[in-house]
């Protein structure tokens, strides 16, 4: 009920802010003021000293001293009270009123069948402290964050947010958790490899000096890490180094288990390696079930 009170107070504001204006006339145009009369005799003296030098001939000057009189009557004449006052037409106030009631009384009943004004508002932290598994990606990611927020020293939290994330393409938010995960919890393979990832995604793509060190590093703790393998030859390929990045491409192939997921990305690569662009392999948008079973724990 109170939402359509403060619904009518301001239909009703912005209604009168527009009828008001209509129920009156336009004033007319306001007298000319003494500065108008004053540039006239101003004009008038100039045009006698002109005459007297001899700049102008008195036949002219007659002429031009006329125009200037007809000026000041009419000046005279606007300046007198009882000037009629410019209304607007009749049908012109008619249809504005029409419009001005119509518009909102119409968006009130599409408003009525259409919208949800009775529904209860859903404050932040109501929706957080629900069931996790009751819960949307967003409010899972909100309900992780505030978790971090009050526990900061949390690296499995904030390794568990790290590559949701990378999924959901925060590619900054991403590179913080990574790092903030392995400060925490330490080296390993898989935070490292995706630390890379996130530095080269938020560079649009490009594996950076510093997303080349994570790989690395990742690689001095799995030599088979599929993704680190594989972002290493695309920075290869940037370099230009393209027949450096198919012999590493070509390795990492025959070492790949024929059910791997990066069987598809090594090969359009390897496939794209002579044309002027290299396949690079965007995470998927959204976290997967597993990312999500692991969110849900948070609290």
């Amino acid at each position: 009920m109170l939402f359509w009170v403060i619904a009518a107070i301001l239909t009703l504001g912005a209604s009168l802010a527009v009828l008001l204006p209509l129920t009156g006339g336009m004033k007319g145009a306001s007298p000319a003021g003494d500065h108008d009369l004053e540039v006239y005799r101003d004009q008038l003296s100039e045009l006698d000293r002109d005459m007297a030098r001899g700049l102008i001939q008195p036949g002219e000057a007659e002429e031009a001293r006329a125009e200037i009189g007809r000026r000041i009557l009419r000046l005279g004449a606007a300046a007198q009270p009882g000037s009629p006052a410019l209304k607007p037409s009749h049908g012109a106030r008619w249809v504005a009123s029409v419009a001005v009631l119509v518009v909102p009384l119409l968006s009130w009943g599409l408003y009525g069948m259409l919208g949800s004004p009775d529904l209860p508002s859903q404050p932040l932290a109501e929706r957080l402290a629900k069931n996790p598994a009751d819960s949307s990606v967003d409010e899972l990611v909100a309900r992780a964050e505030a978790h971090l927020a009050a526990n900061p020293s949390d690296g499995k939290g904030w390794d568990v947010l790290a590559p949701i994330y990378l999924r959901l393409q925060r590619f900054p938010d991403a590179v913080t958790a990574y790092r903030n995960a392995i400060r925490l919890d330490g080296d390993s393979a898989v935070r490292q490899s995706g630390l890379g990832e996130a530095i080269a995604s938020a560079a649009g793509g490009i594996v950076s000096a510093d997303a080349q060190k994570a790989f690395e590093a990742a690689l001095k703790l799995d030599p088979a890490n599929a993704k680190a393998n594989f972002y290493l030859g695309v920075g290869l390929a940037q370099e230009g180094k393209k027949a450096e990045a198919v012999a590493a491409w070509q390795k990492m192939l025959a070492q790949l288990a024929p059910d791997s997921p990066w069987r598809s990305a090594v090969q359009q690569a390897l496939d794209e390696a002579g044309g002027p662009a290299v396949a690079d392999a965007t995470p998927a948008n959204g976290p997967d079930a597993q990312q999500m079973e692991a969110a849900q724990q948070m609290s």
